[in-house]
């Protein structure tokens, strides 16, 4: 994302290497559910009228796969403590395994390793044309430096916003899957939930996500950008993205995946109980049981005490540190390629 700095200068040409391929293709392509996006990605390198959006929009969709793989695991653990009064002891793995063996922690992965794509690409794209439009219409590069970060968490939260519609129904989906509400396909899942409870149902929990997801954007993408910053200057780099510099590919990825990891965990850390509380939600049956987000904060609390807002904080913690950093591993080598492309038109 350094690179929306540098489009102002429509002459910029980058050189030197890309992240190895073998870091984000090989999650990739073990999944068959990913060969349509691999086709896309295909197809769309191989065109004539790539564009800046659409960079962000294949990027964003590939990262989002390479993460979804590496995280799904610790995202069904942390559904079900958030979800039950499991720790993180032996009970809880002895359900999962009993019920769909080691199998069951990849269950309801299918339908958001279809649908991360699509949220990625939203979060990137709306990401990337809000800051491109911001540092477009500032006055001078003086200013433009001088609000750099500023519009950067503009940007950032204005993707969260996007793509929270989008997001709502398929973490309903992912969490009734995932704790067993529903057994079936997740597209049976949704048309059930829709015929029980209508559209409120698929929808339910969006509160909590906008406090979740908003806000917490803009940091996510501050924080990256700010990373990137200070690794440039540690390892005396010129104020290019990292991807597009000539050093060593092991040198580029592992400070990406640095900035990434620590982008991830510092926009997770205060926001853990409206994640609880949305898991809570999104995993009840009966809309009755909690009315609104406070009723189930207050429920929760009387029930359970106050640390149970804080169920699963440490899988979330440690689950975004690696899930980010192949996330904008996936994200940055994709958007390079792309932007290769465009140079050489």
């Amino acid at each position: 994302m350094r690179s929306y700095r540098m489009s102002t200068n429509t002459g910029h040409k980058r050189t030197g290497g890309a992240v190895s391929p073998r870091i984000v293709h090989r999650a990739v392509l073990r999944s068959a559910a990913a060969g349509p996006l691999v086709c896309v990605l295909v197809a769309c390198f191989e065109s004539s009228r790539m564009n800046p959006v659409l960079c962000d929009f294949i990027a964003g969709s590939f990262g989002g796969a390479c993460g979804l793989l590496v995280g799904h695991p610790m995202d069904t653990i942390k559904a079900w403590q958030q979800n039950s009064n499991y720790g993180m002891g032996s009970a809880m793995y002895n359900i999962i395994i009993r019920n769909n063996g080691l199998r069951g922690f990849y269950r309801g992965m299918y339908f958001p390793l279809l649908s991360n794509g699509a949220l990625n690409s939203v979060v990137f794209a709306v990401y990337g044309s809000h800051l491109r439009y911001l540092q477009k219409h500032t006055r001078s590069d003086r200013l433009r430096k001088a609000y750099w970060r500023k519009h950067v968490f503009f940007a950032g939260s204005m993707a969260g916003l996007a793509q929270v519609f989008l997001a709502c129904p398929i973490e309903v989906v992912k969490v009734r899957l995932q704790t067993l509400s529903f057994i079936g396909h997740p597209w049976a899942c949704l048309k059930d939930i829709f015929r029980r409870e209508g559209l409120s149902g698929i929808y339910r929990g969006i509160t909590p996500m906008m406090f979740r997801d908003v806000l917490p954007y803009g940091v996510y993408m501050y924080v990256y950008e700010y990373m990137l910053e200070i690794e440039e200057r540690l390892h005396r780099l010129s104020k290019e993205r990292l991807t597009g510099v000539p050093i060593g590919g092991a040198l580029q990825a592992s400070l990406i995946a640095t900035a990434g990891a620590v982008a991830g965990v510092a926009s997770w850390m205060f926001i853990v109980p409206f994640d609880v509380v949305k898991t809570v939600m999104q995993a009840e049956t009966d809309p009755s049981v909690h009315k609104s987000m406070m009723h189930c904060f207050r429920s929760m609390i009387k029930k359970y005490g106050w640390r149970s807002l804080f169920r699963g904080s440490l899988v979330i913690i440690a689950r975004a540190a690696p899930v980010n950093s192949a996330t904008f591993l996936g994200y940055e080598y994709c958007l390079e390629k792309c932007q290769h492309l465009l140079d050489d038109k």
